[in-house]
């Protein structure tokens, strides 16, 4: 339900102007400069699916988990977004819920059964040029806290494996062309959009991120008063 202090605004407005500006991080950073390697296809193929939930209680995950159960049961679905607009959450406490979110929902299946694979998205992160992984989380800088779900069968598709545990690129499906040492090298997924990252943040400058960001923030903002949601604070220690 959303909250009282939203009345102004019925929850399908809500819920459309929250999607909007999430959209913005996703086309305006994630898709400009390149940093997923399956957002713009499966935007432009319909197969995203956002569901913005309304908790300001992180201690409960049921609506997530019903959200995460229909998710699963479209396979039309391949990326699923938990979008949680008035969840008053700092950086690590939202990874920490996200941690038991995956473990309640795999709990769920058989071991390795679980269709999506997830990561934690969140407003609160500087830029960290010093290592790849530590550049993950301002990449990750979304509006509000979000929870993306990518289905397995998509990340087996882009790995070029299926082997249980394993998550392995062929370079040359998604590297061709960009100069890449040895194209017939295997890399971890995860680290090598990492280091793709890294390199293409590097050379554009943080800052052009972050004046997006920043803009981004401003309708957030903007918006969310207008209609009557609260804009939860985005200050958090640690």
């Amino acid at each position: 339900m959303v909250t009282e202090q939203a009345s102004r605004a019925t929850e399908p407005e809500l819920v459309r102007e929250v999607v909007r500006i999430y959209e913005r991080y996703a086309v305006e950073v994630v898709e400009r400069f390149d940093l997923c390697p399956w957002a713009e296809r499966a935007r432009e193929a319909g197969r995203v699916e956002p569901r913005v939930l309304f908790d300001s209680d992180p201690s409960q995950q049921r609506s997530a988990l019903e959200a995460i159960t229909q998710l699963a049961r479209d396979q039309r679905v391949e990326v699923g977004l938990l979008i949680f607009p008035c969840l008053d959450i700092g950086r690590r406490d939202f990874e920490h819920y996200l941690r038991i979110l995956r473990q309640t929902d795999s709990e769920r299946y058989e071991p390795g059964l679980g269709p999506f694979a997830m990561a934690a998205f969140h407003p609160d992160a500087e830029p960290d040029l010093g290592h790849s992984d530590r550049l993950v989380p301002f990449v990750r800088r979304s509006p509000d806290p979000t929870i993306q779900l990518v289905r397995k069968s998509l990340l087996d598709e882009l790995n070029g494996s299926t082997r249980a545990g394993t998550s392995f690129l062929d370079i040359r499906k998604l590297a061709e062309g960009l100069g890449v040492a040895n194209e017939r090298e295997t890399v971890s997924l995860r680290r090598w959009v990492a280091e793709r990252n890294l390199t293409t943040i590097s050379e554009v400058g943080p800052a052009a991120l972050a004046a997006i960001f920043e803009d981004i923030e401003r309708d957030r903002r903007a918006t969310y008063a207008a209609l009557g949601l609260p804009a939860t604070p985005r200050a958090h220690p640690g």
